[in-house]
């Protein structure tokens, strides 16, 4: 009631100050705003009367004719448009009309109760509803102002204009120049809040097709434009009535729904989304909501939106509707991985090696791509698994979506399931108060590379089975089954089949990812590779490092084709780095190598005896760590593996540091 109470003073203020201004040409601050009082003072220089309203400048039949002709363009590209626009509030009291850009009215679409009562007025096609023949009014006084205009009641200069709200905008050419306006006029306690945003809305589209070269796309660009005119977003859109009827729907939105528009019009939006949804609370309160959660079952199986509802509040403050916005959660994750930069770059020219061994890998993991099986990347650490695994998502149909890397090693333990599954509002402290997707939500539509699956916790191994059969996840502290359509990609350097025999790892969900296995071959099984790595990583760190190394010392491949290579390629490339950053010249030398590698004998070979491949390990790790001071970590990068890995082969070795 107080609310009803301060529009009905704001009125009446409206009204005294008009009448102030008609009989005495002031009107005190703050009674009505500026621009009105300018077009009042505009209209009273111009000695337009304030007793009338009808517009009595019409043009003639074959004048209007003429009229028509000459604005053909502007009529053929806004007409559709405005029928859209109408159909929108059809039945609720409007009148759309279109104007010139001296204002005079060409075309006008309404109820035919309303277009027979603007005949009263004059309000036809021919008349010039400019400030100079009809006074203050959103027509006139937007073409004047050059800005988007709502005119309400008694701000109206004539007095037979006070029963009625008109919203108008200018329409402007490519150039900038005002070429017309559109309107939507309408007794004025019908009034709703968005009606001026629908009008901008409606002439950004006519200004637009405008721009269009050929009508038809000029057309379908503008209904397409116009279907997001009532929010003027590009989703998926609903406008519900206070009871929750679905009043109006676009294409976008009847796609998500997995229905047609016209099987959703007059149904209640609480059968397709639920009781559950915030739209009733958005309508009994009035407070909209931002960015909710929402899995509808559609036509198309569940599926996983988010929407936000906006109230739409009339003159009297009374919700009397909503606007509602629909997006398919994979199309907002894709917009934040695309961000985050969750790509795959690497494809299947970025793997170098032309070994048999290699070339036979290479196939077999181009046959991958084109499958949907799940994959398991075998090999040593440093082989470069990751590398195949972004190439096989590049070459896989799923290449347009996100390519999501999870290292199951480097994560907390106590994280890993909120961070694979995400976690809804108050799953614990420190939750953020939306909840946040997991990587398995994130990857949808794309792949989840699981790497070092094999030292992923047992009780999550059962948590990631689960979402392997069900295809679904639930975050951690909800309830809501969320779908997810991802292909898996797992890399391990251990032995999960021997893992599963000790009980190490689930036998269940090895099988599970066990369907098309892949095994890299270490480094030291493709000595054919090394020269060819070794000139592609000279090149590659040399415009790194902004060095020119254009020879190497013919013994330095022999040194590095007689190495056993722990660490595999990584290890390669880390110690080359390590020796152009030593180098002066434009020769890569001996002398430049680690003074571990150099001093390391080749494999095989030691006082003429045979020495298995595992003892040169133990004796490489063993060196390294004496000539860094037992650390760790400089230990690992040296030898171009991971800190988890050195911690596990300083374990078999029993290696003190």
């Amino acid at each position: 009631m107080s609310s009803l109470v301060y529009h009905m003073g704001k009125a009446n203020m409206i009204k005294q100050a008009w009448s102030n201004f008609v009989l005495a040409g002031k009107v005190q601050e703050g009674h009505v705003r500026k621009i009105i009082f300018e077009s009042w003072k505009r209209c009273k220089n111009m000695g337009v009367t304030h007793l009338n309203g009808i517009c009595y400048d019409v043009l003639p039949g074959e004048e209007l004719q003429e009229l028509l002709l000459e604005k053909r363009q502007l009529l053929d590209i806004a007409r559709p448009i405005m029928e859209t626009l109408f159909r929108c509030v059809q039945g609720s009291g409007f009148i759309v009309v279109l104007i010139t850009n001296n204002g005079r009215l060409i075309e006008s679409i309404g109820d035919p109760d309303i277009l027979e009562m603007a005949k009263t007025l004059n309000f036809v096609p021919g008349a010039n509803w400019s400030e100079a023949s009809v006074g203050t009014n959103a027509i006139g006084t937007s073409l004047a102002t050059g800005n988007p205009l709502q005119v309400s009641g008694a701000e109206h200069y004539c007095n037979k204009h006070h029963a009625w709200t008109c919203s108008g905008a200018p329409i402007r050419d490519p150039s900038g120049e005002i070429i017309g306006c559109l309107n939507m006029s309408g007794p004025k306690d019908r009034v709703h809040s968005h009606t001026l945003g629908m009008i901008v809305a409606a002439v950004r589209a006519i200004e637009n097709q405008i721009r269009k070269e050929e009508a038809q796309e000029r057309l379908a660009a503008a209904h397409k434009h116009l279907t997001t005119v009532v929010g003027s977003i590009s989703e998926g859109l609903l406008s519900v009535e206070n009871k929750g009827r679905i009043t109006h729907v676009n294409s976008a939105a009847a796609k998500i729904i997995g229905t047609l528009p016209s099987e959703l019009i007059g149904k209640n939006i609480f059968d397709t989304f639920g009781r559950s949804c915030h739209v009733k609370e958005v309508l009994e309160t009035g407070v909209g909501c931002l960015e909710e959660e929402l899995v509808l079952d559609s036509l198309k199986g569940r599926l996983h939106c988010t929407f936000s509802a906006t109230p739409i509040i009339d003159e009297a403050n009374h919700t009397v509707g909503a606007v509602i916005t629909l997006r398919e959660i994979k199309k907002v994750h894709k917009i934040v991985n695309k961000m985050a930069g969750a790509r795959a770059r690497l494809r299947f020219k970025d793997v170098i090696g032309e070994s048999s061994q290699m070339m036979e890998v290479i196939k077999k993991a181009k046959l991958a791509a084109g499958s949907p099986s799940t994959v398991l990347l075998m090999g040593e650490s440093g082989t470069g698994k990751e590398i195949f695994a972004q190439a096989i998502h590049n070459g896989s149909p799923r290449r347009e979506g996100p390519f999501i890397g999870v290292n199951c090693a480097a994560m907390p333990r106590e994280l890993i399931q909120s961070e694979l599954f995400g976690y809804s509002e108050g799953a614990f402290t420190g939750a953020r108060r939306s909840g946040q997707p997991g990587k398995f939500e994130l990857a949808s539509g794309g792949t989840l590379f699981l790497d070092e699956i094999g030292d992923m916790p047992l009780d999550m191994q059962v948590n990631l089975l689960r979402v392997l059969q069900e295809k679904s996840v639930i975050r951690v502290g909800g309830n809501k089954v969320i779908p997810v359509d991802v292909r898996i990609i797992a890399a391990t350097n251990k032995n999960l089949s021997i893992e599963a025999k000790r009980g190490n790892f689930r036998q269940d969900l090895f099988f599970r990812l066990n369907v098309f296995p892949i095994m890299i071959p270490p480094l030291r099984q493709r000595v054919d590779d090394i020269k060819l790595l070794t000139n592609y990583f000279i090149h590659k760190l040399s415009i790194k490092l902004g060095k020119e190394i254009v020879q190497v010392q013919p013994k330095i491949y022999e040194i590095l084709e007689s190495y056993h290579w722990p660490g595999n390629v990584r290890e390669l490339e880390n110690i080359l780095e390590h020796a152009i950053n030593l180098g002066e010249g434009d020769t890569l030398l001996i002398k430049h190598l680690p003074d571990y590698f150099r001093s390391t004998p080749a494999v095989g070979v030691g006082n003429g005896e045979v020495v298995p491949l595992v003892e040169w390990e133990r004796r490489a790790i063993q060196q390294a760590l004496e000539k860094l001071d037992g650390n760790v970590s400089r230990t690992a990068e040296a030898l171009g593996i991971g800190r988890n890995t050195l911690y596990d082969k300083l374990k078999k070795y029993g290696i003190k540091k």
